[in-house]
């Protein structure tokens, strides 16, 4: 039997040697499903913990000496722990090394994980190795230099360290060190004030104790093995024996570990939900090819039965070869994946047999097909038509309804994750079963036309099973492929917008300084707007508002950015522009005394006084005192600007302070610099307002200014609100002055989110903030946004203009964290499982056609006169016709699934702030749909160029 089967296999090596290829495809496949997940879930939690903080990578637990004992017993216990590596430190504040505060630090083992520039270790007493820096150099401290310390106090935590009367201990600096790797665990978790650059003196713990101190912090660091904290499994920490103190000293390590578990799980539950159905495409391409070797072998069976051949051994001679190539090749692809696949293992091979049983299924199954016929049809040239009940198309009809109704329950972790796929399978498998029973008709009017060539390929298609299974497997692969490609163009999308909102440019700097001072530089760099602008943030009603320079809108990453710049672009007149010189200003005070009373012997209330607000060429706002007291009539009341505003300054305000001596009303009546008139005093207002005229009373808030706005400045300042505020936005908002009184705020326009600050959140013009509060109102979280256009130094011209920027985020960078995600990931490995699939099917459909040149079909019509040319473009136009049909059919079963299951898809990551695209865009659809279809017609179409014979390569 051994023999009969290696005859087999040698003299049809051809034929069976597709079927070993498409089994090592489906091994190597089944292997990589298994390794990817793995792999990437260890990338995203490295990845993880890279990013996370010290105290979410590390135990640490700290005391003074009253903790010396439990510090020391947790130090001791965590180093008899495989998984853990213990340091164990002890600190005092001192100062003696620079101006401000340090630290005297023993570390075990500290040496090596220093860079020495000069000198050594300290090996004793008295013994100290000093960071290089700004103040090592500034001191000029070197090896040889003896520094005094003293223990650093703070008695009181609003004010700055200061050394204590404790009194001083010399020390000798030995050496001079940098960090090798400041990011290190071995450093441990540090403070945020020790973080911000606290200069750290390392020494002997014999140095610690010879300086007078009374309080000294101990420390020790349990450092988790790498692989531990990837595992995202807390549970094994709790298991480990670390000590409880240290752990729960420690909270943030169980969130960052329950994020990795989280990601993990995502990415291993995701993976298999195309994956799997990929591999069920390489098994029923395997039962094509051993159905389609079987039943050019029918002969051959039949008279195997006609000899009475026991059933079992038919079985095997018929199943046999195709098996045996199955349990060779399968586990082969596996274990070339597990050989040359980073991360796969042991699990890989394990898959791979799994596969192979249901491979050796599939061949038993097909065998049996054929077996049971009876020996005298198994002679026939052309099979007894039989009714089937389409089992196939039920099975599958009835899985795909249990993963709906499972992921209808919201159950998304078992069968409910293959909705997507297993309804684009079953729309495509019933629909290949519907449109050749449709299109069989048509064969026959076609003929009957005389387009001979065209009808015969529509008779191959529509009445062989072949033709059928071939359209079924040709659709289910192009749904796949549909599938995923539209599911990566709505995740790429979401992504990038998700991104254009939260950093609202390419380039974000977080600058320390005043808006003011920003919008100066800002504008001295790039005086034309093409590339910067200015934002801060603050709060209003408890909502966050974002003030943004909307006059460079065209800066922001944001497509309403342009349409709100218009909404919020301020209504007022023109600005009124002062230069240097002596300003008046002319007011007619219409007051009256107030009877304050009897007042105690040399008290008095002081006469109300006004001043005039001018925001000069750099932004700021300064008051200055009119130097008149307000009386009644018609008073011209003078200043002289600052030297400054020879550069151009604009007024921005008037305001006055009384002291509840007056009653009354003051009109504005002419403004003038050097005798010319820059205002009639039209316009003027009250924030909030539109009166003219201020009002003096003595409810008043004593010695607190009252405002009068210019004509530039909006009465109520336009604002953008997110439609989760409600229609009109909050109620009231408002800004405050300095005083009692308030700048409204006017609902303009809504949006649904605000970029930077997400939802329930408002948006103004920064400029015209500043102008309706005179700088009352100053955001914080100042930020220059920066476009792609922007040069390359802009960063630096923005030092040089005085900015200190003090961190920065790139869009760039933004883009590939988000495409590290466990959703792009997850979709990445699903594209290259339907890339797979597609690649399959084009290798069965390349052999099926090949074996096609030479049927009982065929050979019939050659005998009844039918030309060798226009047989094999009939054998073309079928399997056009198949690839044409079956990516229409897999577009169409795609566009249901997507419908139906789109909510199963890894698509985003978290909650996104807007929902991602209802519908993939036609474009890389319609590019999928036709490249399939390409590559499917240009590889069948070669295996007939050029061929002369009605032969076939692959059948024998």
């Amino acid at each position: 039997m051994i023999a009969l089967l290696m005859l087999a296999l040698r003299e049809r090596r051809r034929a069976y040697a597709a079927i070993a290829l498409l089994c090592l495809a489906i091994g190597a496949l089944a292997a990589l499903g298994a390794a990817y997940p793995r792999s990437v879930a260890d990338s995203i939690a490295d990845d993880e913990i890279r990013s996370a903080p010290a105290s979410e990578r590390l135990f640490s637990l700290a005391g003074g000496d009253d903790a010396a004992s439990t510090v020391q017993a947790v130090t001791e216990s965590t180093r008899r722990l495989p998984d853990f590596t213990a340091v164990y430190a002890a600190s005092v504040s001192v100062m003696g090394f620079g101006p401000e505060r340090s630290t005297l630090v023993y570390r075990e083992n500290a040496c090596a994980h220093v860079r020495l520039l000069s000198g050594r270790c300290p090996l004793g007493a008295g013994e100290v190795m000093v960071p290089a820096g700004p103040v090592q150099q500034a001191r000029k401290i070197e090896v040889g230099t003896r520094l005094l310390l003293v223990e650093a106090v703070k008695p009181d935590p609003k004010k700055p360290w200061e050394a204590s009367n404790r009194g001083k201990a010399p020390v000798d600096v030995v050496g001079v060190y940098q960090q090798i790797d400041p990011g290190e665990d071995y450093w441990g978790v540090r403070t945020a004030e020790d973080a911000a650059g606290v200069a750290m003196v390392l020494a002997r713990p014999e140095t610690l104790n010879s300086v007078p101190h009374n309080l000294e912090v101990l420390t020790v660091t349990a450092i988790p093995d790498r692989k531990l904290l990837m595992s995202g499994d807390y549970g094994a920490i709790l298991r480990s024996k670390l000590d409880a103190n240290i752990i729960r000293s420690s909270p943030d390590v169980q969130r960052m570990m329950e994020r990795i578990a989280a990601k993990r799980k995502f990415v291993e539950t995701m993976t298999p939900a195309v994956v799997l159905p990929v591999l069920v495409l390489g098994c029923w391409g395997l039962f094509l090819l051993v159905s389609g070797r079987l039943q050019r072998d029918r002969p051959e069976v039949g008279i195997q039965g006609l000899r009475g051949l026991p059933l079992a051994y038919r079985w095997l001679l018929a199943a046999g070869a195709a098996g045996l190539l199955a349990i060779v090749a399968t586990p082969l692809g596996a274990l070339l994946v597990t050989l040359f696949t980073p991360g796969a293992d042991g699990s890989s091979m394990t898959a791979a047999f799994q596969v192979l049983g249901v491979e050796l299924l599939v061949i038993a199954v097909t065998a049996l097909g054929v077996l049971r016929l009876r020996p005298l049809d198994l002679l026939r040239r052309v099979l007894p038509a039989s009714g089937k009940i389409p089992l196939t198309e039920i099975a599958v009809l009835t899985v795909a309804g249990a993963s709906f109704a499972q992921m209808q329950s919201g159950d998304r972790t078992g069968l409910g994750i293959f909705t997507a796929s297993l309804l684009a399978v079953a729309v495509a498998v019933v629909a290949a079963r519907v449109l050749p029973t449709v299109l069989r008709p048509a064969a026959r009017r076609v003929i009957q036309r005389g387009r001979l060539a065209r009808g015969i390929a529509l008779a191959l298609m529509t009445r062989r099973p072949s033709g059928r299974h071939l359209l079924a497997l040709t659709s289910a692969a192009a749904a796949l492929f549909t599938l995923v490609v539209g599911a990566m163009d709505v995740s790429s999308t979401a992504r990038h917008t998700q991104i254009d909102l939260t950093m609202g440019a390419d380039r974000v700097l977080q600058v320390q300084s005043s808006p003011a001072q920003a919008l100066a530089a800002v504008h001295q760099i790039d005086p034309d707007g093409a590339y910067a602008t200015v934002t801060g943030r603050l709060s209003v009603s408890g909502y966050s508002v974002l003030a943004v320079d909307l006059s460079r809108s065209s800066v922001m990453r944001w497509p309403e950015a342009a349409e709100m710049a218009a909404a919020l672009k301020p209504s007022g007149a023109a600005p009124i522009e002062v230069g240097a010189g002596k300003l008046e200003v002319t007011v007619d005070a219409a007051v009256t005394l107030v009877d304050v009373g009897r007042l105690p012997p040399g008290v008095t209330v002081p006469a109300s006084r006004m001043f005039a607000v001018v925001e000069l060429p750099g932004g700021e706002f300064q008051e200055l005192d009119l130097d008149k007291k307000v009386q009644a009539g018609a008073q011209a009341y003078a200043v002289e600007l600052p030297p400054s505003c020879a550069e151009g300054c604009r007024l921005a305000g008037l305001s006055l302070v009384t002291f509840g001596a007056e009653r009354g009303n003051l009109t504005i009546q002419r403004i003038a610099v050097d005798g010319k008139a820059v205002s009639d005093g039209s316009g003027w207002h009250t924030p909030g307002t539109d009166a003219g005229k201020w009002s003096i009373d003595p409810s008043m808030a004593m010695g607190q200014p009252s405002y009068l706005l210019p004509p530039d400045v909006s009465a109520r300042l336009p604002m953008a609100y997110t439609r989760d505020l409600g229609q009109g936005g909050p109620t009231a908002p408002a800004f405050s002055l300095r005083g009692s009184q308030r700048a409204p705020l006017a609902a303009t326009v809504a949006t649904d989110v605000v970029p930077r600050v997400g939802h329930k959140a408002m948006l103004v013009d920064l400029p015209g903030m500043l102008r309706a509060t005179l700088g009352s109102t100053t955001p914080g979280n100042i930020e220059v946004w920066l476009s792609a256009d922007a040069p390359a130094d802009a960063e630096q011209k923005l030092t040089d203009a005085g900015l200190a920027i003090v961190g920065s985020e790139s869009r760039a960078d933004a883009v590939a964290r988000a495409d590290r995600t466990p959703p792009a990931l997850t979709l990445r490995m699903q594209l290259w499982a339907a890339v797979a699939g597609v690649l399959l099917l084009l290798g069965v459909l390349l052999v099926v056609s090949s074996g096609d040149r030479r049927t009982t079909e065929l050979a019939g019509l050659r005998q009844a006169g039918v030309r060798a040319a226009t047989l094999r473009r009939a054998n073309r136009t079928t399997y056009a016709l198949i690839s044409v049909f079956g990516v229409l059919i897999g577009v169409v079963a795609a566009a249901v699934a997507w419908a139906a299951a789109r909510t199963v898809l890894p698509i985003v990551d978290g909650t996104p702030w807007l929902p991602p695209p209802s519908w993939p865009g036609p474009v890389p659809l319609a590019a999928a749909a036709v490249g399939v279809a390409v590559l499917l017609i240009a590889g069948t179409h070669l295996i007939f160029v050029g061929d002369r014979r009605e032969g076939g390569a692959w059948s024998e």
